[in-house]
């Protein structure tokens, strides 16, 4: 039987696990957008991630279908990690390198590439999106929280820069589609 004591040392650590995870996260919990709702491709990634004074590049592979969005981190043709989205949560089947959180990756490249009727509607209350000629403005409680801007013309085929104000970190992502030339 559990007392009293226990179960209160209990409750205040899962407390402060799920607010730690909430700030962690900037109080944007994993968004879920279909993977289909990005369109079937394979995309080569760079990703510049940068805090604080550090800065972090991860060469990825998004390979997106219908009901999977699988991100692969590659070094020298190398697997480092891999984690599948599929629209409602997330399984890695590797892990991500230092601190470097997977639903946090989601969540960026959800902001910066679901469509823009799809974002809003996987938007969770108090959040809300505006876009304008090529910036993406996220917004809690009317604080913008959000700037994506995307650099050139097709997002899957050049540069997106997301920076989120309240977490103080920027993520770059140099984009480039795989075209088949298979018939």
């Amino acid at each position: 039987m559990i007392n009293t004591r226990t179960l209160f040392t209990l409750l205040t650590a899962l407390t402060l696990t799920a607010c730690a995870s909430f700030w962690l996260s900037g109080g944007l919990p994993l968004l879920e957008v279909s993977p289909a709702a990005l369109g079937e491709r394979t995309v080569e990634q760079r990703l510049i991630i940068t805090w604080s004074n550090e800065q972090r590049t991860l060469e990825t592979v998004l390979d997106i279908h219908a009901d999977t969005l699988t991100v692969i981190g590659m070094a020298f043709g190398a697997r480092l990690f891999s984690f599948d989205y599929n629209g409602k949560r997330i399984v890695e089947t590797q892990p991500l390198p230092g601190n470097l959180s997977a639903a946090r990756i989601m969540n960026d490249l959800l902001l910066a590439y679901a469509p823009l009727d799809v974002l809003r509607a996987a938007l969770p209350r108090g959040w809300t999106v505006h876009e304008k000629q090529g910036v993406r403005q996220v917004f809690f409680d009317e604080t913008l929280n959000i700037s994506i801007h995307a650099i050139e013309g097709l997002p899957w085929q050049g540069r997106v820069v997301l920076d989120n104000h309240a977490l103080r970190y920027q993520v770059t992502f140099d984009s480039h589609e795989v075209v088949s030339d298979a018939p």
